[in-house]
């Protein structure tokens, strides 16, 4: 008996084992396609393969699936049909196929629709000649061409897919999307039909009436209007265009916000703005540059950069650029240089104004005012105005400084270099008359008007307009309370003597002829 009953036991063992492996067998049995509706059928069974043709309003179900055709070939064997005429699938309640031509595998699950194809899901309708749709994962794709159109956009492409569960559309190959606002054109895009937003994965170009701006990553939101674009960045809007590592759009506010590496040129005027923050307002005649701004006026031979805080273009009521530069400016050409608290060029009259301390160098001279305007043609120097307490200061030697001053003064500029000064009320100079390069004295006058000429940037000769009061004076006469007029100023170590220079901003106060005599004074100290 224990025997026996041991004997039994495994082969209890033995059915259950073979159970456990049936059970995932009949887990995979496929489920059937099955034909629910016909007004006729027939049934070819020599045929290779066997079939049933059913013909007329022909009703078919597989799981949750629901076909409807005209007529239809069953091939049993192979659990798939061939459906003809008016083929209708609806999956999952929301997905609607039609077509002329359908083949569907009823193990893959896998539906190939062919001849005046149409999906429907929502609000987003597909047009093509060719679409595959896998049930299983709700994944319709076309490979021939196909249209999408939706509630504000049409959408053309070679490559579609379509995740129906996701509510995600995938285009590639000469992706094209037309909006009431823009055309799109891109390689390949992404759309994601819920929030409306267009995903950009390879080179695209949108315009618009205004713009065009080209990008290979980034997204736009079709309702809102707003849109950022992270790669190869170009935005191209009437006389600018825009470039910078992102660019963030909101076309309702019409502003921008561009970041790092950014560059705004003007290619009518030939300006250029450079920074790594750029803001714009209703189009970019209305910007702000801060971060490492600054302004380049391209030129064929001297181009003009400058830096400041913060730089603004605009347009002024004539509809002319307006440039202007906040805080620490400065600027340098190989001819010109300069320095102010705040700057203004107004394209109008082709005029650079300079506010707040400013300080121009110019073929050796350093020139003070109040204000100071740079006035130029064809992007060259015809004149220099200096407005209140104006003073002209070149250096002679380690010791003496020829000196200008007046109330305003006009400097008259060829060939990048001043050839006359014009003083214009309470004229003063001091300056160091030579023969060969050997100072003769030092010439003191005064005038309220006094024209200065200069040649190879030394004073040439002076015309006093009023009778002047003046004397030359040896140099062994010359005492050192005599060496300056009042308010004389040196700013010793702040020119930008290249356009890197510009970036530096030293807060070194000016050297005046009380520190200068005292430096003078322990020099001479020193050597005794």
């Amino acid at each position: 008996m224990p025997g026996i009953l041991t004997k039994y036991k495994s082969i209890f063992v033995l059915i259950g084992l073979f159970s456990l492996f049936a059970l995932p067998t009949q887990a995979q049995k496929k489920s059937r396609v099955e034909i629910k509706n016909s007004e006729s059928f027939r049934a070819l069974l020599k045929a290779e393969p066997p079939l049933t043709i059913f013909n007329g309003k022909v009703f078919i179900t597989h799981e949750n699936i629901k076909m409807y055709c005209d007529s239809v070939y069953q091939y049993n064997e192979q659990n798939r049909i061939e459906a003809f005429g008016n083929v209708h699938i609806i999956n999952a309640d929301t997905v609607h196929i039609y077509g002329d031509y359908l083949n569907y595998n009823g193990n893959t699950k896998l539906a190939e629709m062919r001849d005046n194809v149409k999906l429907k899901n929502k609000s987003v309708t597909i047009t093509t000649e060719y679409l595959d749709f896998d049930m299983n994962q709700s994944l319709g794709y076309y490979f021939n061409g196909g249209k999408i159109v939706d509630d504000s956009n049409t959408l053309t492409s070679n490559i579609g897919r379509y995740y129906t569960k996701q509510d995600l559309l995938f285009f590639k190959d000469s992706v094209k999307v037309v909006n009431p606002d823009y055309t799109l054109k891109s390689d390949t895009l992404k759309y994601n039909t819920i929030s409306k937003t267009a995903f950009i994965l390879g080179p695209t170009t949108i315009d618009s009436e205004t713009e065009t701006l080209y990008s290979e990553d980034g997204w736009y939101n079709t309702v809102s209007g707003i849109s950022q674009f992270f790669k190869n960045t170009t935005l191209d809007r009437d006389e600018y265009q825009i470039k910078g590592d992102s660019i963030y759009l909101d076309k309702n506010n019409e502003t921008a916000r561009i970041f790092d590496n950014v560059e705004l040129r003007d290619t009518v005027n030939n300006l250029i703005l450079k920074g790594h923050y750029l803001e714009t307002f209703k189009n970019p005649e209305e910007a702000l540059m801060t971060d490492s701004a600054v302004f380049i006026q391209v030129a064929q031979q001297d181009s003009l950069f400058l830096h400041s805080d913060t730089l603004t273009i605009s347009k002024d009521t004539a509809g002319f650029e307006l440039i202007k530069a906040f805080h620490h400016v400065k600027f340098f050409r190989p001819d010109l240089q300069g320095k102010c608290d705040s700057l203004v060029y107004t394209m109008q009259d082709s005029t650079i104004r300079l506010f707040n301390d400013p300080v121009l160098w110019a073929q050796g001279n350093q020139m003070v005012a109040d204000t100071i305007g740079i006035e130029t043609q064809n992007q060259k120097v015809r004149y220099l105005h200096f407005r209140g307490s104006s003073f002209l200061t070149a250096k002679e030697d380690s010791t003496f400084y020829n000196q200008i001053k007046g109330k305003n003064m006009l400097g008259h500029v060829k060939d990048n270099k001043m050839y006359k000064l014009e003083i214009d009320g309470n004229g003063e100079t001091l300056y160091y008359p030579k023969d060969k390069s050997i100072i003769m004295g030092m010439n003191v006058a005064k005038s309220s008007d006094i024209t200065i000429h200069i040649k190879e940037n030394k004073i040439d000769r002076i015309v006093f307009i009023k009778k002047p009061d003046g004397n030359l004076y040896p140099l062994f006469e010359v005492e050192k309370e005599m060496l300056f007029l009042k308010n004389f100023r040196w700013f010793d170590g702040i020119q930008p003597k290249s356009k890197e220079d510009i970036f530096f901003w030293r807060d070194t106060p000016p050297k005046t002829s009380q520190s200068i005599l005292q430096a003078l004074h322990a020099k001479v100290q020193t050597s005794e």
